[in-house]
């Protein structure tokens, strides 16, 4: 009886651990088609500075969107780094205009800069170069201080290829890199083991390729890539179809099944733009996604402008009710686009919507417990009755040893009469 209590007891203590902490479920993507029917917002503008100038890649930053200008394909020529405010405030919690730039660095040459990718943990900013007119970059990617925007270092990932676009994983702390035509446009994880030191030293080698994830070569329309970036389970970048006449696309790349998922065509409502060539995508917040393309107008202005996007996204419960603030990025969900399957759909009347309305109210009144709470509740008190046994046990157990010890010393005091009778 005694080892079947203690059993009840240990399982019902890991019950009690499990509600605790449940298991942790994953934000994502809610599908592979997340950006079908897209709206894209347009947040900011800005005129590119050099007349053969192209703005090539984007990240964000805890307070800053990113943008780098390849100023010249020259190799020398120091390229243009901008930072704009994400928010209506700085660092410091000082009032500041949204999406304005913040600073502004010219002091290295980034090669072709074709893309970023933030690390919040080292505090560092990694530059896929794309190009190597220096034949030393060939296969490296640059480092910058994410803080203050200048330059830190080179490191060396191989000699075979250069490297189109780079993405970072928070969560598996990993980068994932997607080649030129050299290594077959092919997509690589690399970690991040490397200590970083006040001179950094000699960085040769410490990026190492943990596994290939395969190609995207035959699969995606546009004769080459721009940069990517990673959230979750997906590797999404943006095809080269400038001059092709087939419109702008995003890609979707599973990670797990390592299959190209979905090409989406992207609709930006352009308004007098006569070119147009998107360059870099990063996530600002989960599932809140944005893109920076180039711009040529009919009068011959050339801007850059980055345009955002909700997608469809699967927050876990948990993080929901934990949240106390909303999302920082002001964005809705996007419109739904009609389909032919979506045809007999029914539209609800208003007087009906209005009913509607009323039932929700009511039942938000109605405030039901949960099957979390349920569960718990009846969880404590198996808890309870397993420890009221144990200790009813431990009772009746002190009871027998005391009744065991009387009836010994009973058995003893008549052994002793017995041989003095004698």
């Amino acid at each position: 009886m005694k080892r079947y209590v203690y059993t009840l007891a240990f399982f019902c203590m890991l019950c009690f651990g499990w509600m605790l902490n449940p298991l942790t479920v994953h934000a994502e993507i809610a599908s592979d088609r997340a950006f079908d029917g897209a709206v894209w917002e347009k947040i900011i503008e800005d005129d590119i500075e050099v007349s053969e100038g192209v703005v090539q890649s984007m990240c964000v930053t805890d307070y800053y969107i990113i943008m780098m200008e390849n100023v010249a394909e020259d190799g020398t020529t120091p390229d243009i780094i901008k930072a704009y405010y994400r928010y209506d405030h700085d660092e410091n919690g000082q009032p500041v205009e949204r999406y304005s730039l913040a600073k502004r660095v010219q002091d290295m040459c980034y090669e072709h800069c074709n893309g970023m990718a933030f690390n919040p943990n080292t505090r560092e900013i990694v530059v896929a170069l794309y190009t190597s007119y220096n034949a030393e970059n060939r296969g490296c990617v640059f480092l910058l201080d994410a803080d203050t925007l200048e330059f830190k270092g080179r490191l060396k990932i191989t000699d075979d290829y250069n490297i189109l676009g780079i993405g970072y994983d928070q969560a598996e702390d990993c980068y994932y890199i997607q080649t030129n035509a050299d290594g077959g446009y092919q997509f690589k994880i690399l970690n991040n083991e490397f200590q970083v030191t006040e001179d950094l030293g000699d960085l040769d080698s410490q990026f190492q390729i943990i596994d290939d994830y395969g190609t995207m070569e035959g699969y995606s329309k546009g004769t080459n890539f721009q940069d990517l970036c990673v959230s979750g389970d997906y590797i999404i970048n943006l095809p080269l179809t400038l001059n092709m006449g087939i419109g702008d696309y995003i890609n979707m790349y599973s990670i797990s099944r390592r299959v190209m998922v979905s090409d989406t065509q992207m609709n930006f409502n352009f308004e007098g733009v006569s070119a147009d060539e998107p360059e870099s995508i990063c996530e600002l917040e989960p599932g809140l996604f944005a893109v920076t393309v180039t711009q040529s107008y009919a009068d011959g202005r050339r801007t850059v402008a980055v345009y955002k996007t909700m997608v469809p996204y699967n927050f876990p419960a948990a993080d929901i009710q934990k949240s106390t603030e909303p999302i920082s990025e002001d964005v809705s969900t996007p419109e739904i686009v009609a389909s032919e399957k979506q045809e007999n759909q029914h539209v609800i009347s208003t007087p009906v919507k209005q009913k509607m309305s009323s039932l929700a109210k009511l039942k938000s009144k109605i405030k039901l417990p949960s099957v979390k709470q349920v569960l718990k509740v009846m969880l404590l008190l198996m808890v309870a009755i397993v420890i009221f046994l144990a200790f009813y046990m431990r009772l009746i157990a002190i009871r027998r040893e005391r009744q065991r010890k009387l009836e010994k010393a009973r058995r003893e005091r008549k052994a002793i009469r017995e041989i003095y009778e004698d």
